[in-house]
């Protein structure tokens, strides 16, 4: 059986192979321009990821499935974060646990109150599409601020699956706020 992990893996893979192309570059560019819309909006999106998500994923409601929710909303922000850079942003490195490994970059400077500001909004989110929405302002800070910083976005799928479905959520977030927060590998505090 198909995780939303592999599944998410693969479809990134994909991209990130045919970013170069004309065809990869027009799905990229479609992927950002269908943040913020209905899914109903998105028919122009919706071959490339419905084609190359298992049967188990796909819905037969007027309504799309948490694991189509959640894997469109990642190739979302990888194509936000993707674009303009050559090197893959999407990796999953040794020191790599979750999103909040990622985001503690922009915690480098000596004044991180307003990004700690924005990390907190998110993981204080009620809904879902709150958390989204200042997940992709923090994506946007971080593609804008700290490039080179990759994100395992395969893993920010699932672990989006499982905070979507309230399942585990709470365990989901303590662990990104932990790894925002925690020392640095060089034993210093992050805090200031």
């Amino acid at each position: 059986m198909d995780s939303i992990r592999s599944v998410s893996g693969r479809i990134l893979n994909e991209l990130y192979i045919r970013q170069e192309d004309s065809t990869g570059k027009a799905v990229l560019s479609r992927l950002r321009n269908s943040i913020g819309r209905d899914y109903i909006d998105m028919a122009d999106i919706m071959p490339f990821v419905f084609d190359k998500l298992p049967e188990s994923f796909l819905g037969n409601s007027k309504r799309m499935t948490d694991e189509e929710i959640c894997i469109l909303t990642c190739l979302q922000l990888y194509a936000i974060h993707q674009q303009g850079d050559d090197s893959n942003v999407c990796e999953r490195g040794e020191d790599y646990s979750n999103i909040g490994t990622s985001l503690k970059v922009l915690r480098a400077g000596d004044d991180t109150t307003a990004v700690d500001r924005r990390f907190n909004a998110m993981i204080t989110s009620t809904e879902f599409d709150e958390l989204i929405v200042h997940l992709r302002h923090l994506i946007r800070l971080l593609k804008s601020k700290q490039k080179g910083t990759k994100v395992d976005y395969a893993g920010l799928s699932e672990d989006l699956y499982w905070i979507r479905k309230n399942k585990n959520k709470d365990n989901i977030i303590l662990n990104w706020a932990r790894e925002y927060y925690k020392v640095n590998y060089k034993g210093e505090s992050n805090e200031k």
